[in-house]
C-alpha cells in the first residue's frame, strides 16, 4: 500500500483481499502420534498447529462444518475488495462470488481478452463471472451459470438460491435453501426432487468436463478428515 501510494497508483488500483475458507478441521491435540511437531512459533514456517475443531464450530457460527467440508462453514470465505476511485468506502453489495471470478474481474479492468491460444496451445475456456458491477455499482450478482466444489469426496452445487450438497462417504445428496436457510439446518431435497435431479445432472456434467475423479479411487489407507459421525460428535 506504502508503495502504491508512493507511485500515486492508489487510487487506481484495485486490491482484492480474501480469507482462506473455513475453519481448521484438524484437531492437533487429539492426534496421538500423527500430530506434527512444532518446530517454531506458530505461525511461521516451522509451526504445526490448530485450534480444533470445538473451536472451529464456534468461529464459523452460524455456518455448518467447517474447512473440506462442502457446506457453507467450509467453503464460505469474505471478501473486500478495496479501490478508492471506484468502491465507495465501508459499502456491501450482495452476490454469490466464487474464486473462478477474479480472473475475469482481472482482464476487464485491465481491458485486455482472455488468450484463446498460448504458445500454440488452446486454452479452456475462462469460467466465472466479471464482479465489476458488483464492485463498483453495488448491483447484486446474478449468475446465469451454476458453480460446482469437490474435495475429497465431498461435493455441492449452487445455482440461484439452491444448493445441493453431498458428504463422503454416504454421497447422499441434500438441498437447502440458502436464501432462507444460510445455515444449512434444514434439509428440503425430499420435498424437492424435480431440483435434485436437475442439479445432481448438472454436477455430473461438469464433474465429466473437468475430470474429477472418484475419491474411492484415490482415497488414501487413512481418512484425512473426520467422517460425518466424528464431526457430530464433535458438534454436539
Amino acid at each position: 500500500m506504502d508503495k502504491l501510494k508512493e507511485l500515486k497508483k492508489d487510487d487506481n488500483t484495485l486490491i482484492v483481499f480474501i480469507s482462506d475458507n473455513g475453519a481448521p478441521a484438524e484437531d492437533v491435540a487429539h492426534y496421538g502420534n500423527r500430530a506434527g511437531n512444532n518446530k517454531g512459533p506458530v505461525g511461521t514456517a516451522g509451526s504445526f498447529e490448530s485450534q480444533g475443531k470445538n473451536w472451529s464450530y464456534v468461529s464459523n457460527t452460524p455456518f455448518r462444518s467447517f474447512k473440506s467440508f462442502a457446506y457453507e462453514g467450509g467453503i464460505s470465505s469474505p471478501l473486500i475488495a478495496w479501490f478508492p476511485a471506484k468502491i465507495k468506502a465501508g459499502s456491501i453489495a450482495k452476490g454469490t462470488a466464487h474464486l473462478i471470478d477474479l480472473a475475469p474481474t482481472f482482464y476487464e479492468l485491465a481491458g485486455v481478452k482472455y488468450p484463446d491460444s498460448y504458445d500454440n496451445v488452446k486454452t479452456n475456456p475462462l469460467p466465472g463471472k466479471s464482479l465489476t458491477n458488483l464492485f463498483f455499482n453495488g448491483q447484486e450478482l446474478n449468475r446465469e451459470q451454476p458453480i460446482f466444489w469437490e474435495r475429497a469426496g465431498n461435493r455441492a452445487v449452487r445455482k440461484g438460491k439452491w444448493k445441493l450438497v453431498s458428504i463422503y462417504p454416504s454421497y447422499t445428496w441434500e438441498l437447502y435453501d440458502i436464501e432462507a436457510d444460510r445455515g444449512e439446518n434444514q434439509n428440503v431435497a425430499n420435498r424437492n426432487s424435480l431440483v435434485v435431479d436437475e442439479l445432481s445432472k448438472l454436477y455430473f456434467e461438469w464433474a465429466h468436463q473437468n475430470g474429477v475423479v472418484d475419491y474411492d479411487k484415490i482415497k488414501p489407507a487413512t481418512p484425512l478428515l473426520p467422517q460425518r459421525g466424528q464431526a457430530r460428535a464433535a458438534a454436539n
